[in-house]
């Protein structure tokens, strides 16, 4: 049986807040920012929606704004896939290879912004996501020049996930007019949570 202080969904094992090994994090320092507290309820959604709609095995994936990386994670076990994330918050990379450890997943992450990647980096990788990464107005301006960027590149599939936000929404019609294959989808799960939201699905 788990721990009091840790769950399994979708084949990971999170750690709650209260772990000793979390609490540990905290005192040396590691207070997470920019909100990379916690694992958000739009990460279990796009992981249900991969479960239908697979990345191909081996995939080159990118995870923005990993915090503590399990969209990353579930994409690596899942699917085989090899998997960078980049967060803004220095402070959300421990827990995130605290993380990969638990579960067994090579996973490599570093501190940068949406703005900080170029058309040649995007190039690296054959998929992009993100889970509740689209919460004030400059994030989506940022995204929204960060696909465009990405689409130049070659990338072939950008799934972005949202409980629907002002600036995700904003963002999803912008992409829905610009990209012939862009389509946003409306889901909602009951478990490893109960909670719904929009996925924006390129490609």
């Amino acid at each position: 049986m788990p721990a009091p202080t840790q769950r399994r969904a979708n084949g990971l094992t999170i750690l709650s807040s209260s772990d000793p090994r979390m609490r540990a994090l905290r005192r040396a320092g590691h207070v997470a920012e920019i909100h990379g507290n916690k694992a958000w309820n739009a990460s279990f959604l796009l992981m249900e929606h991969l479960k239908r709609h697979p990345l191909p095995e081996g995939s080159r994936v990118l995870e923005l704004g990993c915090g503590w990386g399990l969209l990353g994670m579930f994409c690596a076990k899942r699917f085989g896939c090899r998997v960078h994330g980049i967060d803004a918050d220095a402070h959300v990379l421990p827990y995130l290879q605290l993380h990969a450890e638990l579960n067994g997943v090579p996973l490599t992450a570093e501190r940068r912004r949406f703005d900080q990647l170029t058309t040649a980096r995007l190039g690296d990788f054959d998929a992009i996501v993100g889970a509740d990464i689209c919460f004030w107005d400059t994030l989506g301006r940022d995204l929204w020049n960060l696909i465009r960027r990405a689409r130049k590149a070659g990338v072939a599939r950008i799934l972005v996930a949202d409980p629907g936000r002002p600036p995700f929404t904003e963002l999803a019609e912008r992409c829905e007019a610009r990209f012939d294959d862009a389509v946003l989808v409306h889901k909602e799960i009951r478990r490893p949570v109960q909670t719904w939201g929009q996925i924006l699905s390129i490609g």
